[in-house]
């Protein structure tokens, strides 16, 4: 029993260790590609982070629904479900506690005027389309034009902000400078441009491998103890599939940028909610477990009202209040394992 249970742990590991470096060689070509076709900082800034770290949900939904339409395996959804809920819960209270517990976050009230209500908006919207205990291919497509549709409103109202500033020192507290808008000029020859392409398959490929590998390890580890699909789903791969957000994020902060740092743990919610579920859904319907939406949903969205009341309270996230957000983790790591399983 140990044997086997160190065996899928290795390869759960190995997936985990796939996609964190899947992800940042797709992102590094991503950027490459960008500045070799001349688009914008900005540009780059809100699609390449906020998509780029949530690359591993969008793997892990992708391969799930592979995975269910193949008939490698017909009960994949309470893994591919539980991992969106349980990647948005580790980073609206775990990784955001963690950023928190490292030094204060200053936040900006704008950000989550705008962030708030769609992360919000997002949950309500996989709720309602979950409540039959199915999400189907046309809620996928309504899911996806739902994320396209914010995305677009963001780029607008970041050009808009960026625009109002005069002051250079605001400006520097923006998280977009003025070059953001200015065209990238690159020397770099056609075949540094072949190579960026391939340096972005490359990880797109290990990806997806990487999200293969974590399924099907994933898998087996429910079955070989008898653990619910849906708890494996939302407390071990969310929180593998939440590492690049984490070491994203403390980079950032470590480099004073907090507003990129929940920026980031904002937007990759919003996209893995509604972006990297509806990639899944649009390959096979998903059925919904009652559990989660009885109980983690509702804890999730508990756990997004306190995040951000304690933001946007002082504009800023102390150290206590970021051990609260652990600490309510915690607890719902401890009802779910006790009582919310099934």
């Amino acid at each position: 029993m140990l044997l086997i249970l160190t065996f899928i742990i290795g390869f759960l590991l190995l997936g985990f260790i796939s996609l964190y470096f899947g992800a940042k060689l797709a992102i590094i070509g991503l950027e490459d590609i960008a500045n070799h076709l001349g688009i914008s900082h900005l540009l780059v800034g809100l699609t390449v982070l906020a998509i780029g770290t949530s690359l591993p949900e969008i793997s892990v939904s992708i391969m799930g629904g592979i995975d269910k339409l193949t008939g490698i395996d017909p009960t994949i959804d309470g893994i591919v479900i539980g991992n969106k809920i349980g990647s948005f819960f580790t980073q609206i209270t775990l990784i955001l506690g963690i950023l928190g517990l490292s030094q204060s976050i200053m936040v900006s009230k704008w950000e989550l005027r705008r962030e708030g209500p769609m992360l919000f908006f997002s949950i309500f919207l996989f709720l309602i389309f979950a409540i039959d205990g199915i999400l189907s291919r046309i809620e996928g497509i309504l899911m996806i034009i739902a994320y396209i549709t914010y995305l677009l409103l963001v780029i607008w109202s970041e050009k808009r902000i960026v625009k109002a500033r005069i002051d250079i020192q605001n400006m520097k507290k923006e998280r977009f400078q003025p070059q953001d808008f200015e065209i990238i000029e690159t020397t770099l020859k056609s075949s540094s441009l072949r190579k960026d392409i391939g340096i972005f398959f490359l990880g797109l490929f290990i990806l997806l491998v990487g999200a293969e590998i974590t399924l099907l390890s994933a898998h087996n580890l429910a079955k070989e103890f008898n653990i619910p699909e849906n708890v494996i789903g939302i407390l071990i791969v969310g929180i593998g599939t939440s590492l690049p957000e984490l070491v994203a994020d403390l980079t950032a902060i470590r480099r004073r940028s907090c507003g990129i740092a929940i920026g980031d743990i904002l937007g990759s919610n919003i996209c893995d909610i509604l972006l990297a579920t509806g990639s899944g859904v649009l390959i096979i319907d998903f059925n919904v477990t009652p559990i989660l939406l009885f109980f983690d949903i509702p804890m999730l969205l508990i756990g997004l009202s306190i995040a951000i009341f304690l933001l946007w309270s002082q504009k800023k996230l102390t150290q206590w209040e970021a051990a609260l957000l652990i600490g309510f983790y915690g607890f719902y790591v401890v009802l779910k394992l006790m009582f919310f399983q099934i």
